[in-house]
């Protein structure tokens, strides 16, 4: 069968299986399209429809996305993950309104320019918002191809290569579309549905029996885990104090309780902001020092508990510690590691930006709040 046979079928399959999708609406929308791309960047489709759909509510065209402030952007965007997928919407946003009076590119080349926007996400937004022949590779497509071409250990320039060969002369958008939802719903990483792929008569990885194999896994490496201290100061007027993190890196922008890095164990020698499990009250009252400048006595801290949290590319544990001032608590002299440090009353941390495990952190005061204060 020929490359323009295989698309065919694809294609056909596609009209009747495809998903139904609220950025797909017709007539697309440029906009929810480029969104929906970066959403769905390592992470699934069931997590991303309503965090779409509320912010296509309150950011319905990229003009409202581009005069928001980007504390609110990261609010919005809590609790989905990689936030600098925002920071750089946002940021591509701004640049859209205000250097190209609010038309986003309609070429790949284009589309690269703009913060975030990488050869997947730039051929995605070209082909189905615009109708250009760009090429995708996703984790999907690259399954896909694998599995169908019997490639094991395929490099990223032959995919890219063989994903641009297979284009067909129209409706390229809607073929990269079916390779997604073929790769989604069909030919998944375990346990294919073989039996329903429209291309099983062409797939080498099927006729060889071992489908799953394709293509093959590099060796799962050790993830490496890391520890923290953090304290939840509370001050006599019932205000936490919360660091917001620099903009550029981990995190940036989200706010945090005060926190500091565990010291390795059987380090030779421990910085003060870095206590160990077994804390001492001068270990606390150091740490806020040193994130802070303020000189707090920690005799009477409490610990509140452990939050564990895995990004992708090491596992943190957060060991959790309240300390409670009798007085309303003082400006802080210092910001280390910081770009702003604010005393929030309940109703101000609810509408900031937490970090996910910091939104835990923040449910577990809230839990035990009743019992510590009259």
């Amino acid at each position: 069968m020929t490359r323009s046979a295989l698309a065919s079928r694809l294609l056909r399959w596609f009209e009747r299986h495809k998903r139904d999708l609220p950025w797909r609406r017709e007539p697309r929308d440029p906009y929810h399209v480029w969104l929906s791309e970066v959403m769905l960047q390592q992470t699934q489709v069931a997590t991303v429809i309503p965090y779409f759909e509320r912010w296509t509510q309150r950011f319905p065209t990229l003009e409202t996305l581009a005069a928001a402030p980007l504390d609110e952007v990261l609010k919005l965007w809590e609790g989905l993950g990689y936030y600098a997928r925002a920071r750089n919407l946002h940021a591509a946003a701004r640049i859209i309104v205000h250097e190209r009076r609010g038309q986003l590119p309609r070429t790949v080349e284009g589309l690269m320019a703009l913060p975030g926007v990488g050869r997947y996400t730039a051929g995605a937004i070209a082909s189905l918002a615009f109708g250009a022949r760009a090429p995708v590779l996703d984790g999907n497509v690259r399954r896909v191809l694998s599995r169908i071409f019997g490639l094991a250990r395929p490099t990223e320039a032959e995919l890219w290569t063989l994903a641009e060969s297979l284009l067909p002369r129209r409706r390229a958008g809607a073929f990269n579309e079916a390779l997604m939802d073929l790769g989604a719903t069909i030919c998944t990483p375990r346990a294919p549905r073989c039996s329903a792929c429209p291309l099983r008569a062409l797939c080498k990885a099927y006729a060889g029996g071992h489908p799953e194999a394709y293509p093959s896994k590099p060796a799962k490496q050790q993830t490496p885990h890391r520890e923290a201290t953090t304290v939840v100061l509370v001050d006599g007027a019932g205000r936490a104090l919360l660091g917001q993190r620099p903009r550029h890196g981990l995190l940036g922008g989200l706010w945090e309780f005060i926190s500091a890095p565990r010291a390795p164990a059987g380090a030779a020698a421990r910085h003060r902001s870095c206590p160990p499990t077994d804390l001492h009250p001068s270990d606390l009252t150091d740490l806020i020092a040193h994130k802070t400048g303020l000189r707090v006595k920690a005799t009477q801290a409490e610990q509140l508990g452990i939050v564990k949290h895995a990004f992708t590319h090491f596992k943190l544990t957060r060991r959790v510690w309240l300390v409670r001032l009798p007085m309303p608590g003082r400006t802080p002299p210092r910001t280390n590691g910081y770009d702003r440090l604010i005393w929030a009353t309940p109703a101000e941390v609810e509408r900031l930006a937490l970090t996910r495990s910091d939104r835990r952190i923040w449910e577990m005061y809230r839990a035990r709040r009743p019992t510590l204060f009259d």
